[in-house]
């Protein structure tokens, strides 16, 4: 099997723990503690890695400090936006709009580029994923959700451009998740305990179940992109994770209820085609 289907297949698998793990913060009562929480377990995961494997150097830690700090605006983005709207509504967006801003990140910092073809599938793809925030009929977008989801957007093609460079100078995408999980932990712990004090230990209790099962679906996913980031180039790798979108429509309509409707279903066939050139491409 090629590099190029051994990446595609990685990075569908992160798409799927990804919309499992949006889900399950999108259903937490407090969402900020969930994430800290979930975190700490995903720590507690990569222990056997911390403490066998060397301490990276600072050309992988560069890129980990850098990478920690757009993560953790990324979740509080992320905890806004899943505050203000339905899944629905805001994770297409979230997730549609970070190919196109990580193909140019890419281009500009790690100097890949793109054929016509790809350029192509890229926009198509995009727009696909875009479209599935568009109210229904009748329906009216919400500003203050969709602002959120657009700035979370472009955490999420921050930190994809600057992990990916950070994976290659690292030479092992394990090692490089387990510290970026350290880190991503320490900030949002740290935050939560800020901001919720004394009910910061009966909230972590309450939180802790479906927390401890997103960790396993967060250590899925990080892991997983960083490897098919480390063997095929950024932009059709953070397109194809965009595919995250699709599965978060339709778990939002099994389990939250929430409309998902036959233009969906079209721009879903869309995204494909698209995804499609821009593999091709």
């Amino acid at each position: 099997m090629s590099s190029a289907l051994v990446a595609a297949a990685a990075m569908l698998g992160s798409a799927i723990f990804h919309s499992f793990m949006s889900l399950l913060t999108k259903r937490a009562g407090d969402k900020l503690t969930f994430r800290a929480v979930s975190m700490l377990v995903s720590v507690a995961l990569f222990t056997p890695v911390l403490l066998l494997s060397p301490f990276p150097g600072w050309e992988v830690w560069r890129f980990l400090l850098i990478g920690a700090l757009l993560v953790w605006i990324y979740n509080l983005l992320m905890i806004a936006t899943f505050e203000r709207g339905d899944m629905n509504l805001v994770y297409p967006v979230m997730r549609g709009g970070a190919p196109a801003l990580a193909a140019v990140g890419a281009y500009i910092f790690l100097g890949e580029t793109l054929s016509t073809v790809s350029i192509l599938g890229l926009a198509i793809a995009s727009g696909a994923l875009l479209a599935f925030a568009w109210p229904e009929r009748g329906g009216a977008p919400k500003a203050a959700a969709l602002g959120f989801a657009v700035a979370a957007a472009a955490m999420t093609a921050s930190y994809s451009v600057n992990d990916a460079a950070g994976v290659r100078a690292s030479g092992n995408a394990i090692i490089y998740a387990a510290w970026f999980f350290v880190l991503c932990a320490a900030l949002l712990s740290a935050t939560a305990l800020v901001r919720r004090r004394r009910a910061i230990l009966p909230l972590a209790r309450q939180e802790l179940g479906p927390a401890t099962l997103s960790a396993f679906m967060g250590v899925g996913t990080y892991t997983l992109a960083l490897f098919a980031y480390s063997i095929a180039p950024v932009a059709p790798m953070a397109a194809l994770r965009e595919t995250s979108v699709v599965f978060g429509a339709l778990l939002a309509a099994l389990v939250l209820k929430e409309p998902f409707g036959l233009r969906r279903l079209v721009m879903a066939v869309l995204l494909g085609g698209g995804l499609a050139l821009l593999q091709v491409g």
